[in-house]
């Protein structure tokens, strides 16, 4: 017996197309109607899948508002991948959900893995995850200098962010593999930070290129896994990630004498080694621009300082995968 009208006129029973909605309105407002048939289930348990996913701004806060409202009295599973949703959950209806991290993967810690006090905070709260960063991380840093070397793509985007344009350009000599200066990334760290506290980290520490190279992330953790687990498995990402992209570019540049002032970038280099239209120029562009550990993962950095969304996107054997198959593909052309 319900009766709905928009501008007058009947909403029920309407073909969508007819309706002077767009089709954000209407996929809120379809959404809504399944929040209302969830309140009124028997179900005891409401499982809600990515429920933001493919909204804007301003319908991602409705539609967290009617989450809340509308399934107050039903304990949610809310299964995402989107930190935004997070963040808008926490600012609505603050400490109203605990977090944890679902992992199936074979070989890796799996199952239903509950977020340390301090990861929560930090995911959420970018004031938190600096102050991590400007105090209390010191402590449970077990790899001073890898800790610093995984931090230059963070530092970067953050620096980028605050304008601190020479600190940009100084760690931009270690983003790129043809690159050869060095640079004081324990300076930078306490210019962006602040002090160094316990003593923990050097006072200097100067590296370049080659030097990052040489180093191996996987012998152990940086960090006291007991306390930032997440954090942790995110800075082992961000070395790789690093390491992957510094050993693509100074291979590419090299071997085919690339003229970097003009192909400055990772995706035009390899588009310069790999010109020609035939199938193994074309096999060996996409083999490499298709790898998400190439191509996309610092965007993070730069746009949000989303600093745990690597983490949280790919798992330990995918990551794994990926650089495997780029230390052969780059073994392969050094033969060539």
């Amino acid at each position: 017996n319900l009766k709905i009208l928009l501008e007058e006129k009947e909403f029920l029973g309407v073909d969508r197309g007819e309706l002077p909605l767009s089709t954000g309105e209407q996929n809120f407002l379809s959404l809504c109607f399944e929040f209302l048939k969830a309140k009124n289930s028997d179900a005891k348990i409401i499982v809600l899948d990515d429920p933001i996913s493919s909204f804007d701004s301003i319908y991602k806060n409705k539609i967290v508002f009617a989450m809340v409202k509308m399934l107050e009295d039903k304990p949610r599973i809310i299964l995402t991948h989107n930190v935004d949703l997070l963040r808008l959950l926490q600012a609505q209806y603050k400490d109203c959900f605990k977090l944890y991290l679902l992992n199936n993967t074979n070989g890796e810690n799996n199952g239903i893995i509950p977020l340390t006090k301090e990861e929560q905070t930090m995911l959420i709260s970018l004031k938190d995850l600096l102050d991590t960063f400007r105090h209390k991380i010191y402590p449970d840093i077990k790899n001073p200098e890898l800790y610093l070397i995984s931090m230059i793509p963070f530092m970067r985007g953050y620096a980028n962010i605050t304008g601190k344009k020479d600190v940009v350009e100084k760690l931009t000599y270690l983003m790129h593999g043809y690159m050869s200066k060095s640079v004081d990334i324990a300076e930078i760290y306490f210019s962006l930070f602040g002090m160094n506290d316990y003593n923990i980290l050097p006072n200097s520490y100067c590296i370049s290129v080659s030097d990052i190279l040489c180093k191996n992330v996987d012998a152990g953790s940086i960090l006291n896994l007991s306390k930032y687990p997440i954090l942790d498995k995110t800075l082992r990402h961000s070395f790789t990630y690093l390491f992957l992209r510094l050993l693509v570019e100074k291979t590419l540049v090299e071997k085919y004498n690339i003229d970097t002032s003009k192909n400055d970038q990772l995706g035009g280099i390899i588009a310069k080694a790999f010109p020609g239209k035939d199938a193994t120029s074309i096999r060996r562009r996409v083999r490499l621009t298709s790898k998400k550990t190439l191509i996309n993962e610092f965007n993070h950095f730069e746009g949000n300082l989303s600093i745990f969304q690597p983490a949280i996107d790919i798992t330990e054997q995918s990551l794994g995968k990926e650089k495997t198959d780029i230390l052969e593909f780059i073994r392969m052309i050094e033969l060539d």
